[in-house]
C-alpha cells in the first residue's frame, strides 16, 4: 500500500493541503487525497469503475487548481467518490490520470462538510532539492 503524504492547513475561513512527492504527479496524486479525506475516507471503500481524466492548463498551479476542480466536478455532479488516483502522464501544461470510482450511497461514513470550490489563494507547486511540494486552499 502507498503511503499518501500530505498534511492539512488550517485557514480562518478554508481549509488547506500541503502534499509532497517524488514527482509532480506523485505530489498531485497526494493532493487529491489530501482534499478527500478532509470529508471522507478514500481508502476504505473499493472502486468499481475507472474513469480517465484529461486536462490541459497554462501552467502549473493552474494544472492543479483544474485537476481538483476536475475530480471535485466529478464527486458532485456524478454522483461517484473517487478512491484511488494515478497520474498516468504529468508536465508544466497537461495530466491524463485514471480515477477509481464508486458511486456514492449511502455505506458512505462522511466524516466533514464535502469541499465547495478549489481556490487560487497561497496554490503553490514547486520542486524543491528534487521533491515536488504542492499546497492548495479549498472552500468548505
Amino acid at each position: 500500500m502507498t503511503e499518501h503524504t500530505f498534511e492539512i492547513l488550517e485557514h480562518t475561513a478554508d481549509k488547506g493541503v500541503a502534499a509532497t512527492g517524488k514527482t509532480m504527479g506523485e505530489a498531485f496524486e497526494n493532493a487529491a487525497y489530501g482534499m478527500f479525506s478532509l470529508f471522507v475516507d478514500p481508502g476504505a471503500y473499493e472502486p468499481r469503475t475507472q474513469r480517465e481524466v484529461n486536462i490541459n492548463a497554462d501552467d502549473r498551479e493552474q494544472l492543479l487548481w483544474s485537476w481538483l476542480s476536475e475530480i471535485l466536478f466529478i464527486f458532485e455532479v456524478n454522483r461517484e467518490l473517487p478512491v484511488d488516483f494515478h497520474i498516468a502522464e504529468i508536465d508544466d501544461t497537461h495530466l491524463r490520470a485514471l480515477l477509481a470510482v464508486r458511486p456514492i450511497g449511502d455505506d458512505i461514513e462522511w466524516l466533514g462538510s464535502p469541499v465547495k470550490a478549489i481556490t487560487f489563494h497561497q496554490l503553490r507547486v514547486e520542486e524543491i532539492d528534487g521533491r515536488w511540494r504542492v499546497q492548495v486552499y479549498v472552500d468548505v
